[in-house]
């Protein structure tokens, strides 16, 4: 491969390239490993988990719960006593051997002088003694150190919460490393809960300031219950959709564009049809200006309403490519409703992690197939990838790719049905050109021909011919994004 100004120039033999060389070409001779086009998560909450990185706790690869409290501590000695530790998601109980998560005991020991808190998804939050304190909770709010109201939730996450741009930025740095050192090179921010305009400020900063390992195409939502509409009309106007930045640039609207609509991880029945004339108000508006939306979405329940509200618009969706988030609950008529209305799906691997926690309310059959990739891709539907991290699911995206194609999940749900598996160029398809579809892209990026973008990720073993129970532990050697070189391990 042949790569200059930042694109894929040619492909061909050694002999054929090496006439385009001269004294001032650099040769990368990549140990006949396997290259793959940079991969794109098409829902990552990526603006949001930058503005705290730097200061939370990851347990996304860690394999024991003594190495998940040793992190704790380690970062309690690095900033201090009396500051906060948090774990924002990403993990689950069961990746240390046992669907019992730590326990308040468990963290008082390890960091009795620091406020601890380490929320798994959005189904729970663990506490330490002095957190509860701090928060000024007594054993209601908290029983046995566990917090499960999402008001709680917000409240010790935004505990983490920074102010300061550089903090922000510094943050935000280190995530895109950790997201090359996986292969990625870019992602469809989600927007979600929380993210006001000023969220971005740190963002634009760092790309204006010369951050080039990264593609990020960014969704704006609304930030505040009650007044979507507005909110929705004062962002939209204020921003560029036609800005063509190469690094980092608006896509559209979404992932929630109505909070009283949004079905949150789809643990328990929510009956949103009342929310049907406001979703039509607000993707009337949206699609009347031509503007790509993305839109939370998991119960079968909710897509039906949801698509009542887009069959009425006069306007054809499949040329704005608007998608669903999720429809991890989607049954056999919405799908083919979805077919028929042109719009795509994004899908992730959240059910890897949640399985167990829907059981109680879905039913075996619609459990074992959810998402339904294979008949979404069957039907036709565009559909791509993505993890939803960095709190919903691990942030790594092949462990998302294992999932698609062994259906083996995390916290210890039963596999998924072999009819709703997708081989492993399906599911590294998903990952790459699906991606660039979803972003109008699908000519430069998420390929490598030449004329492309030369985002390309070289990987540490070839997902088409190891075990399918390596795949999860795949990374990048090196990651080149725009003919640059971001990521590097051989030394």
């Amino acid at each position: 491969m042949a790569i200059g100004h930042g694109r894929v120039v040619a492909l061909g033999t050694n002999r054929e390239l090496m006439e385009l060389a001269d004294d001032r070409t650099a040769i990368v001779d990549v140990g006949r490993r396997r290259v793959i086009p940079g991969l794109i998560d098409s829902h990552l909450h990526l603006v949001r988990a930058g503005r705290t990185w730097d200061k939370e706790v990851r347990w996304d690869d860690l394999e024991t719960l003594d190495e998940a409290l040793s992190a704790i501590r380690d970062k309690a000695d690095e900033i201090g006593p009396g500051h906060w530790v948090g774990v924002i998601g990403g993990w689950h109980p069961n990746q240390f051997g046992s669907r019992t998560a730590p326990a308040r005991d468990d963290l008082d020991a390890v960091v009795p002088a620091n406020p601890v808190f380490v929320q798994r998804a959005y189904a729970e939050t663990l506490v330490n003694s002095r957190a509860i304190s701090e928060m000024g909770w007594g054993e209601r709010e908290a029983p046995e150190g566990r917090v499960t109201a999402s008001e709680g939730m917000a409240a010790l996450r935004a505990r983490l919460a920074v102010a300061d741009v550089d903090e922000a930025m510094s943050g935000t740095r280190s995530l895109l490393r950790q997201l090359n050192r996986l292969g990625l090179t870019g992602a469809i921010d989600a927007s979600g809960f929380g993210i006001t305009a000023d969220s971005y400020d740190a963002f634009f900063k760092l790309f204006t300031d010369g951050e080039r390992g990264f593609r990020a195409r960014l969704l704006l939502g609304a930030a505040n219950p009650g007044r979507e509409m507005a909110d929705i009309e004062e962002r939209i106007e204020s921003i560029d959709l036609e800005a063509d930045d190469a690094f980092v640039r608006y896509l559209g609207a979404g992932e929630v564009l109505d909070y009283a609509a949004h079905d949150m991880e789809g643990l328990a029945p929510k009956e949103i049809i009342t929310r049907a004339k406001a979703l039509h108000e607000i993707s009337s508006f949206l699609a009347n200006r031509r503007v790509p939306v993305h839109l939370h979405s998991i119960l079968d329940s909710s897509v039906g309403v949801l698509l009542d509200a887009w069959e009425k618009i006069d306007v054809d969706l499949a040329k704005l490519r608007w998608a669903i988030c999720h429809a991890d609950q989607i049954g056999e008529k919405n799908l083919e409703r979805v077919r028929d209305l042109g719009v795509g799906i994004t899908i992730q691997n959240g059910m890897s992690m949640r399985g167990i926690d829907c059981a109680p309310t879905w039913s075996p059959e619609v459990l074992a197939q959810a998402p339904p990739m294979r008949t979404m891709l069957d039907l036709g539907i565009p559909i791509a990838a993505g993890t939803d991290g960095t709190v919903a699911c691990a942030y790594n995206p092949w462990r998302c790719i294992s999932w698609m194609v062994t259906g083996e999940s995390v916290d210890g749900a039963p596999p998924r049905l072999d009819s709703e598996l997708l081989t492993i160029d399906e599911a590294l398809g998903l990952y790459t050109s699906a991606g660039a579809w979803f972003s109008f892209e699908e000519d430069t990026r998420g390929n490598l021909r030449p004329g492309s973008h030369a985002d390309l990720a070289v990987l540490s073993a070839d997902p088409l011919s190891v075990a399918e129970s390596e795949i999860a532990g795949i990374e990048s050697v090196l990651t080149i994004v725009g003919g640059e070189l971001v990521h590097d391990s051989r030394s």
